[in-house]
């Protein structure tokens, strides 16, 4: 805080001349002044943050960062949050800023607006710009016009990393109908890497994420569109690499009804196989989004970017949900690889970086299942169709026909996600197929139950009349199969009603099975705690399940 005293003042009082009481009244300002600058604490006396305290951009309201190193020099592509009060998302603009030192930014102002795109009328979200053969390409995301449904993906390019940028193609690079699924705003927040060999990656989307290789022109796809099921997946995916390791980081758990948080995963290629290495960082203040940017080795150190709604204006703007500002913060990995869990800082990168020592922790034991069923996972993610012949389902086509999840934590939270359904014909139970993933997984503290229960004699049919325990890992939306080829027969008699359940401890995170959003399967119907379940519109809903006969596998 800085003192002012005025030039001229004076008070009117009952004894003594102008000059005198202002002389008297300025010799009283200035005592408390320092008295009142000696009390407070220093924190508040500071005029400006240190250079490298969080939120780094302050000129405005700012999100989704996106930083790029050229030649020692550090860019920063961000969109400009506009909104006022609880308004949605506005942002009319992509800005630049460039810095040499991560703690003192140069403002560009804008590159490039959404309806530079001729295609495109609205929404500058979350973009990338990677340099390429001496020339700057930026991956967008954007609201098309009414010839396409929902959001695109828009690709521009420019000779200098602050633009200007102009529409490298005159039409969108990704389209919804290039992604059907049964979500309304697929193609959302692009992410390009670039491999040491030349071949361009970009991977998208909320909630599925989706990855192609690009052509050599950075304008093409080269190659189909695939889906990757990774653990707890909701958007604004980073694709990164270090030391030969490809690290997948990206915004998680919205899906599963909390704020977001950054987790990753890592692989020897981008195609996979990737393993799951769990949450980087938590949720942020004042702010339900978080998007993640990673630069290595600038200048000797790794840095995590990412937004928050921690800022305020000097007009009394505060930030929020919909009024981000982007933040910095060291990023360390041990000598495996694994990223350190970064803890959100004010900061920021103002003092000097601390390495932790020794290495990662690893994930918690989650655990070991009931010797008379074996657990599979990570088959199949996003299944279209169930694998071989299931003697009954309650539906056909998962993935199109069960995208809502479904926890522990649901609503008010529950103990039991339970299933009912009626055979039509006998079947001798073989294995059971579940579209489900995500979640924290099963520990010592947070079990997880496997129950058949014949409803009209309520005879536990599996184990010794208890269920089965089950050990379960965070796996992406995917198959999650149990095969009882290990356990007694296990019969199940025409027109009979049977319960399928799982047990847990009521409101954690450990997995979600994945519901319909209407009633498509008629002989049954999905509860939690006995209580039906509805989708938002108050429609009875399904979990996805089937069961196979011995003499179907």
């Amino acid at each position: 805080m800085r003192s002012h005293v005025p030039p001229s003042m004076t008070c009117i009082s009952a004894s003594g001349g102008p000059s005198e009481r202002r002389a008297s009244f300025l010799t009283w300002v200035v005592r408390s002044v320092v008295l009142l600058c000696t009390a407070m604490p220093a924190a508040l006396l500071a005029a400006d943050p240190e250079p490298g305290a969080n939120p780094v951009l302050r000129d405005v309201f700012t999100a989704d960062p996106a930083p790029l190193v050229v030649d020692g020099t550090a860019y920063l592509y961000v969109g400009h949050d506009e909104a006022k009060g609880d308004d949605f998302f506005l942002m009319k603009e992509w800005l630049c800023y460039s810095s040499n030192d991560l703690r003192h930014w140069t403002a560009h102002g804008p590159i490039m607006k959404p309806t530079d795109f001729k295609w495109a009328v609205s929404s500058a979200w979350a973009a990338q710009v990677v340099r390429n053969k001496g020339r700057y390409y930026l991956y967008a995301t954007v609201k098309h016009d009414d010839k396409q449904p929902g959001m695109s993906i828009g690709v521009a390019v420019a000779d200098n990393p602050s633009g200007p940028f102009k529409d490298a193609r005159g039409s969108a690079l990704i389209t919804d109908a290039m992604t059907p699924s049964p979500y309304g705003w697929n193609d959302i927040d692009p992410t390009v890497f670039i491999d040491d060999d030349g071949t361009a990656w970009m991977a998208w989307g909320n909630p599925v994420l989706y990855l192609a290789r690009l052509k050599p022109n950075m304008t093409e796809l080269d190659g189909p569109i695939q889906k990757i099921a990774m653990p707890n997946y909701t958007e604004g995916p980073w694709l990164s690499k270090r030391k030969g390791i490809y690290y997948m980081t990206y915004a998680s758990m919205a899906h599963q009804n909390v704020w977001e948080r950054l987790s990753y995963a890592t692989a020897p290629n981008p195609l996979g196989p990737w393993t799951y290495q769990g949450e980087l960082t938590g949720q942020t203040p004042n702010s339900y989004t978080i998007h993640p940017g990673i630069i290595d080795g600038f200048k000797g150190q790794s840095y995590l970017f990412y937004h928050n709604g921690g800022l305020t204006m000097p007009d009394g703007q505060t930030g929020a949900g919909n009024r981000r500002s982007v933040t910095i913060d060291y990023l360390y990995y041990d000598a495996d690889g694994r990223m350190w869990p970064v803890t959100q800082s004010a900061a920021g990168i103002s003092t000097p970086p601390r390495p932790p020592a020794g290495k990662v922790p690893a994930p918690a034991d989650p655990g070991r299942s009931d010797p008379r069923v074996v657990v599979q996972q990570f088959a199949q993610g996003y299944p279209d169709t169930w694998p071989g012949r299931p003697a009954l389902a309650s539906v056909t086509r998962p993935f199109d026909q069960a995208p809502e999840p479904i926890g522990f934590n649901e609503g008010d939270g529950g103990s039991r996600l339970a299933q009912t359904f009626v055979p039509r014909a006998d079947i001798t139970l073989s294995r059971l197929s579940l579209y489900a993933g995500d979640g924290l997984g099963t520990d010592a503290a947070h079990p997880l139950l496997l129950s058949l229960r014949d409803v009209e004699t309520g005879t536990e049919l599996l184990g010794t009349g208890q269920g089965l325990a089950i050990a379960y890992r965070p796996q992406g939306a995917g198959l999650l199969s149990f095969d009882f080829s290990a356990h007694p027969p296990i019969v199940l008699r025409t027109g009979r009603r049977y319960a399928l359940a799982l047990q847990g401890q009521k409101g954690a995170m450990t997995l979600y099975l994945r519901t319909s959003r209407d009633d498509v399967y008629a002989d049954g119907e999905a509860s939690i705690d006995d209580r039906p379940l509805k989708d938002p519109q108050g429609r009875t809903a399904d979990i996805a399940f089937a069961l196979y006969a011995h003499d179907a596998r």
